[in-house]
């Protein structure tokens, strides 16, 4: 119980004011223990931010959308899930992703960490169009690999954020937009 108020209390302090500007002590007083105990229990800020990127990239949300894109029978069904799934995974960590994101330029195990996150996005992805070159459906002359850097493009949290947020379309518009989008760049016409 105690990690577990660690881990909220960094993630609280990390998202604002920033991990930067956390300290050991801020957290440990966020958390109502020493400073020890955080060390002793998470690592101290390195690894309480390693395990953020762990519940952000090992979500059990990640392990369902690999499984129900799986299960569709076409490529363009395969997006959808895969679209629907990066909303829900925003909604539950996308916090940690932004947390991440912005202390990456002035942390080096922020950036090692971001580095992990993007090559288990990128893997997960070649899973899920395997499957849609498995079903026929991916466009001709675009590999598996190109397909899933294509989509890791299109749907990474920072251009989420930016069609969500930034251009106001909300969730529904911008997944669907995205899909869209995805769908003309790797799918059979």
């Amino acid at each position: 119980m105690t990690r577990d108020e660690v881990v909220k209390a960094a993630r609280k302090l990390y998202a604002e004011p920033g991990y930067a500007q956390t300290t050991v002590e801020k957290i440990a007083r966020e958390a109502r223990v020493s400073p020890a105990t955080v060390y002793a229990q998470c690592g101290g800020k390195e690894g309480l931010l390693r395990t953020l990127m762990d519940i952000w990239t090992t979500s059990p949300t990640v392990a369902r959308i690999i499984t129900d894109s799986a299960a569709e029978s076409t490529g363009r069904a395969k997006l959808e899930v895969l679209a629907a799934g990066y909303a829900a995974h925003a909604a539950e960590a996308g916090d940690i992703m932004r947390i991440v994101e912005r202390a990456a330029p002035s942390s080096p195990a922020a950036q090692e960490f971001l580095d992990v996150a993007d090559q288990r996005h990128m893997e997960a992805l070649e899973m899920i169009v395997e499957g849609i070159a498995g079903n026929g459906d991916l466009a001709d002359g675009v590999s598996v690999q190109d397909a899933a850097k294509i989509i890791f493009f299109h749907f990474r949290n920072p251009q989420f954020v930016l069609a969500v947020e930034t251009f106001g379309w909300g969730v529904d518009r911008a997944t669907q937009w995205l899909v869209e989008r995805v769908a003309a760049a790797i799918l059979k016409g």
